[in-house]
């Protein structure tokens, strides 16, 4: 056997049993209600929290619409998952076999690139039970969209086309690209960190780490990983 059949068994066994990324979507429900209901408890909010904007108006202005709000999206998502489920795409109690490997990827995200980064970063402020789970889910759930989805899958799209770039080095650019800019952003604004090279460099490997399992294994698997571990942070090293 080749060295190219040999590649494409093993990507053929990565992307096995891998979600398409609408029911990728709805299988992160559970993350988005705990992160946007949470939020109406307590009084913090995630920084990439950018594409809802709207919502978080609504919450300053009327808690019942935003939760209306809120469940009215939550509800489209379920609706998605129960038609993708009709159609055979989605199995039944999928979300049990993510979660169980999104805590396998986050306790290795946590012994190699997550134990080393929390050793350089400076001390956050002190955190409720709630409060940290709100917030790992926050973070799971925006900054996966963000940095993930919009950097990766659309940073690639906008490389190969716009760009005439080669899928292999569009690809390349737009993993490091994400996991850097992912870095550099919790270095910025009112509640940015201090900047030291020890804790850029180490969140990047972070941000890389969450890009590959984005790539491998879908929206979902990297969602329930950064909450997972974060919440491992929190609650382990915290």
């Amino acid at each position: 056997m080749g060295l190219q059949e040999r590649v494409t068994q093993l990507a053929a066994r990565v992307r096995r049993g891998k979600p398409d990324p609408l029911s990728s979507v709805a299988l992160t429900v559970p993350v988005f209600l705990l992160y946007h209901l949470g939020i109406v408890l307590i009084d913090k909010r995630n920084g990439v929290d950018w594409v809802s904007g709207l919502t978080l108006r609504l919450l300053d202005s009327s808690v019942m619409a935003y939760v209306g709000v809120t469940l009215a999206l939550a509800g489209g998502l379920i609706g998605a998952l129960w038609l993708l489920r009709r159609k055979g795409k989605v199995r039944a109690f999928q979300l049990m076999p993510i979660i169980a490997e999104s805590t396998g990827w986050a306790l290795l995200m946590l012994v190699t690139v997550g134990w080393a980064t929390q050793q350089v970063l400076s001390a956050g402020a002190a955190l409720t039970p709630l409060e940290k789970l709100v917030m790992s889910a926050g973070a799971g759930f925006h900054e996966e969209l963000v940095f993930r989805v919009l950097l990766i899958s659309g940073g690639v799209r906008l490389l190969m086309r716009a760009g005439s770039m080669a899928a292999p080095r569009a690809w390349a650019i737009a993993l490091i690209g994400s996991a850097v800019v992912f870095s550099l952003v919790h270095h910025v604004g009112a509640l940015g960190e201090p900047f030291t090279l020890a804790a850029f460099v180490f969140r990047t490997f972070a941000g890389l780490f969450l890009s590959l399992v984005y790539v491998a294994r879908g929206f979902a698997v990297a969602v329930y990983t950064h909450a997972l571990y974060d919440v491992l942070i929190f609650f382990v090293l915290g």
